[in-house]
C-alpha cells in the first residue's frame, strides 16, 4: 500500500518586509521559508528585532509580505482579497496571543462562541455546546458564565486557547502564550497546547523566548537578521545554507 505524502498545513517561501519608507526603511525579513505539518508544534526563537513577531503576523495573514508567497492548507494566499483573507482566516486560523485580547465585557462562554457566531455556520445551540466543551477540555467548564476580567491571568489564557480552537482550525499562531505566566501556569498551558495539537489534528507555530517551552516542541526554528538560520527536529540540528555560511565565514 503507498504511502501518501503529508502537506503542510502552512507553508512560506521567500519572504521579505520592509518597514519605514525611503532612506529609513528598514529590511526586517529577508527571504524567509518554512513549512508546517499537522501535529507538530514550532516554536520560533530569537533576540528581540529579529523578525519573530512579524513571521508570525504574516503567517497569520494579519500583515502584508513586500514580497514572497504563503500557502494555508494549499491555498495560495497572494491574490486573495481582504474579505477572503479573513474568511481564511475564521476558517482555518486560530491565534493565541500574549495579552489574551478576549472581551472583558463578555463572559468566557461568550467569548469562545464569537469566532463561531463569525463564522455563522452553527445554531446557537451548537455554537454554544461546543464552546461548553472547550471549556471543558481547558478546565473551565465551571467559570463558563464568569466575565473574563474576573479569572486570573492563567484562566483568561485557558480561554484564549478554546476561543482559538472554536472553528476546528488547521492551524494555531502563538505569540508568548506563556509569557505573562508563572513557572506552574505556563508548563499547564504548555501541556494544554500539546494535547490539542495531538488530538486537534493541527499545527502550532509559536514565537516564544522561554527556552524551556522551546525545547519541548517538535521543531525550533532560529531566527537572526530576519531569516531562520538554525533549524532543529527532535535534537538533530539541521542547519539552514544561511547558517552554514555563518560557521565557514
Amino acid at each position: 500500500m503507498l504511502q501518501v505524502e503529508q502537506e503542510p498545513v502552512i507553508k512560506c517561501e521567500a519572504l521579505e518586509r520592509y518597514l519605514g519608507k525611503f532612506e529609513s526603511r528598514t529590511r526586517v525579513l529577508k527571504g524567509v521559508g518554512m513549512e508546517a505539518m499537522a501535529q507538530r508544534m514550532y516554536a520560533i526563537v530569537g533576540q528581540s528585532g529579529c523578525g519573530k513577531s512579524t513571521l508570525l503576523y504574516l503567517l497569520g495573514l494579519l500583515d502584508h509580505p513586500d514580497a514572497g508567497k504563503i500557502w494555508i492548507g494549499g491555498q495560495e494566499t497572494t491574490l486573495l482579497t481582504e474579505r477572503q483573507k479573513t474568511q481564511l482566516r475564521n476558517e482555518r486560523m486560530g491565534f493565541v496571543f500574549q495579552f489574551h485580547f478576549l472581551i472583558k465585557e463578555f463572559t468566557a462562554l461568550e467569548n469562545v462562541m464569537l469566532p463561531m457566531k463569525k463564522l455563522d455556520r452553527l445554531s446557537e445551540r451548537d455554537m454554544r455546546e461546543r464552546a461548553l466543551y472547550l471549556l471543558e477540555e481547558v478546565g473551565l467548564f465551571e467559570k463558563s458564565d464568569r466575565l473574563t476580567n474576573h479569572l486570573s491571568g492563567g484562566e483568561q489564557q485557558r480561554v484564549a486557547i478554546a476561543r482559538a480552537l472554536a472553528n476546528q482550525p488547521q492551524v494555531m499562531l502563538a505569540d508568548e502564550p506563556t509569557g505573562n505566566l508563572d513557572s506552574a501556569n505556563s508548563d499547564r498551558i504548555f501541556a494544554l497546547l500539546r494535547r490539542v495539537v495531538d488530538e486537534e489534528n493541527l499545527a502550532l507555530v509559536m514565537v516564544t523566548h522561554n527556552p524551556e517551552i522551546a525545547d519541548q516542541c517538535d521543531t525550533i526554528l532560529h531566527m537572526a537578521d530576519g531569516d531562520i538560520v538554525k533549524r532543529e527536529d527532535n535534537s538533530t540540528l539541521i542547519s539552514s545554507p544561511a547558517a552554514e555560511a555563518e560557521v565557514t565565514s
